[in-house]
């Protein structure tokens, strides 16, 4: 806790009615001031400044007792000390109520000797002085104890908060954050060792922060040995804890090198330094703590100076740095030590996982990012597929009796299904989200230009009804017959508009239906045709555009040929991506099966068209069916809804009596139930 030193001022007020009637020594080095308001002076002292504190005797009157001292009750008890010297005859004080007599010093009489009077005033002041020592002093205890508490509440939440981070950075950043913060340092740095490739071991400098200011910092590497401080502590695993890195002694091995205050404007004072040990009391690391701001002076001002206080010109660094508290070099040792356990845990999960887990879950993550509508699809088909791979090793007859996994296998299959799909990322994006034949812009456009179709023909007729009335009158014949079947022409025409925007509507989606979308197209595109609709510059107005024509022509889904082609490239995408994994050999098969996952039996699958059963691997044929069946049961997908389980079911039964999937394997999908451990392994991704 820091605040700004406390001004004290000694002060005797002395009420102005007794001025002349009471002599006051003035040798007693008090400044004595005299005031016709007390309770006003004393304000007015107090708001001079929020760090005044006022030592005062108060001389008044015995019967402005009462009133002083209900106004010596609003005022903060830390902001004023003092003792209260009545005046008046000794007959007055039965009229008084002075229950309250810790407050008062001594009672006199007008005619008290100057002697008499020093005395008081210096017993006064001793008074004074003794309770606003105590005053400071229980803060001060009480500060130490707010603060003791806190740094073992810290010291908890750190262990809590260490051992449940897992990555590398983010644990080297909250590591130095908790410590900063549990001592008010302004800086600090992280060093961690490591050996090069001849073992000899170096000190890595990892990540360094400064509140007080932006400090880019990049990584680098030094030579570990005693001649720098993190160096010599690295070395020794001693703490150092140095009030000044500007003043250390010539005789010690280590030298503080001025260059980062140099170059940064900055002035590295008090220093705390720790090792990190791991529990075989190896040294992994060092923490580097730089300019302690913490006060313990009792006077709370900031909730926590780490954060709070900024070094921003030398007066700062002069103010408020001051030399660690011994109590944080035991405390940050112990704080290192749980960093360094966490260290040493997170080192060994990356080593495990490094290649595996972290790389597939970052793939998978960008793949979904991109398309929330089939987010969670690459989980669930490696969950099935891990599901069929146990159900195969259940098998001990016919075709797949001979198949067995292993857990290294199974865990091969799992990354394959989970990567199966990472090409997407190279595909237009829009073209996974497109839910019907036109995308919505295009539909947008195409109903406009049929609305500009509808007014292009409603005013076409309007102007030959004109000339007919104009002809009408000119030549004074009735021309009733004429205007009513131009009218009902007029209607006809724009309610075959009406309908062929309705038609087009319908054809826009992507489902079968027994209307054949050619003959449709082209029976709409004859009738467009005899209108001759043209634009504003008298041009021939193509209602619907080349792209509209071969989108609404696909007969099945809403994606054609060009579209379909690129959708299917993914798979190649996604094989030379994980090609290029350094897979250990148990894993090496990765490629081929996530390359293989839509291969037909028939030969009608891509990208090869590989024909018959041995030509994919069991694992691809046993994704081919988990990446059907969640595609079909999914709830998300933008172009289609879930189809019902028993039809999902019938769906793969047809696929696999018609040569696509892998007869055996379906067969086991559906009589083991298999799908119905799937939601349930699902729930736990």
């Amino acid at each position: 806790m820091r605040g700004d030193k406390k001004n004290v001022i000694k002060k005797i007020l002395v009420a102005e009615e007794l001025s002349e009637n009471i002599s006051l020594p003035a040798d007693t080095g008090i400044t004595i001031t005299v005031t016709g308001n007390v309770e006003k002076t004393i304000d007015s002292i107090i708001l001079e400044s929020e760090n005044t504190t006022l030592l005062c005797l108060i001389v008044i009157p015995i019967n402005r007792y009462e009133t002083v001292y209900r106004h010596m009750n609003l005022i903060d008890y830390s902001k004023i000390f003092y003792q209260m010297l009545l005046v008046g005859d000794d007959s007055s004080l039965p009229d008084h109520n002075l229950d309250r007599l810790y407050h008062i010093s001594d009672f006199i009489d007008e005619k008290t000797s100057q002697s008499k009077i020093r005395f008081i005033i210096e017993k006064s002041f001793s008074i004074i002085e003794k309770h606003f020592q105590n005053e400071q002093k229980k803060n001060w205890y009480y500060a130490k104890l707010i603060d003791a508490q806190r740094d073992q509440e810290d010291l908890i939440n750190i262990g809590k908060s260490l051992s449940g981070e897992k990555d590398m950075e983010k644990l080297l950043r909250l590591i130095l954050y908790l410590s900063k913060k549990i001592t008010g340092a302004d800086g600090g740095s992280i060093y961690l060792v490591e050996e090069d490739e001849n073992s000899r071991k170096r000190l890595r400098f990892k990540y360094s922060h400064t509140f007080s200011r932006e400090i880019p910092l990049e990584e680098f590497v030094m030579e570990m040995n005693n001649k720098s401080i993190s160096g010599y502590v690295a070395v020794t695993g001693e703490v150092l804890n140095l009030p000044n890195a500007y003043m250390i002694d010539a005789l010690a091995p280590y030298s503080f090198n001025p260059y980062f205050d140099r170059q940064h404007s900055y002035i590295s004072r008090s220093m705390l330094v720790v090792p990190m040990k791991n529990h075989l009391d190896q040294i992994i690391g060092v923490i580097q703590l730089i300019n302690s701001k913490e006060d313990l002076s009792g006077i709370r001002k900031y909730e926590n100076e780490a954060f709070e206080i900024k070094l921003e010109t030398e007066a700062d660094f002069d103010r408020y740095v001051v030399t660690f508290d011994d109590r944080y070099n035991s405390l940050l040792e112990a704080i290192a030590g749980q960093a360094a356990i966490a260290i040493e845990n997170n080192r060994l999960i990356n080593q495990i996982q490094m290649q595996f887990e972290e790389f597939v879950k970052a793939s998978v993550t960008a793949i979904e990012s991109r398309d929330p509508a089939t987010s969670g699809h690459s989980f669930r088909v490696a969950l099935i597929c891990k599901e069929m791979a146990m159900a195969v090793n259940s098998v001990d007859k016919g075709y797949l009796g001979k198949y067995k996994f292993t857990e290294t296998d199974i865990k091969e299959l799992e990354f394959a299904a989970l990567l199966h799909d990472f090409g997407k990322v190279y595909i237009d994006l829009n073209i996974f989200k497109k839910a019907k034949k036109l995308y919505p812009k295009d539909l947008e456009n195409l109903k406009l230009r049929l609305d500009y179709l509808y007014r292009y023909i409603e005013l076409k007729f309007f102007a030959k009804e004109m000339d007919i009335i104009r002809e009408s009158l000119a030549s004074n014949r009735p021309s009733n017959e004429t205007l009513s079947a131009t009218h009902e022409e007029k209607i006809k025409k724009l309610t075959r508009v009406t309908e062929m925007k309705e038609q087009l509507i319908r054809l826009n989606e992507p489902t079968i239906t027994d209307l054949d979308p050619d003959s449709v197209l082209s029976g709409i595109l004859d009738e467009i045709a005899d209108i001759e609709c043209t634009d504003i510059t008298g041009n021939s107005l193509d209602i619907l555009t080349d792209l509209d024509r071969i989108n609404l022509r696909i007969k099945r889904g809403s994606l054609n040929e060009q579209e379909r082609i690129e959708i299917e490239s993914h798979v190649i995408e996604t094989y030379k991506f994980v090609s290029k994994i350094p897979w250990p050999p148990e894993y090496k098969n990765i490629p081929e099966i996530a390359l293989r996952h839509h291969e037909k039996l028939d030969g009608t699958g891509y990208p090869d068209r590989l024909n018959g059963r041995e030509a994919t691997s069991l694992q691809s044929r046993m994704m081919a069916i988990a990446d059907i069946y969640d595609a079909l049961t999914a709830q998300d997908r933008p172009y289609k809804k879930s189809v019902p389980l028993d039809k999902v079911l019938i769906i793969l039964k047809e696929e696999a009596d018609r040569n696509k999937l892998d007869p055996d394997l379906v067969n086991l999908f559906i009589d083991t139930k298999l799908y119905e451990r799937i939601p349930a392994a699902v729930q736990s991704i």
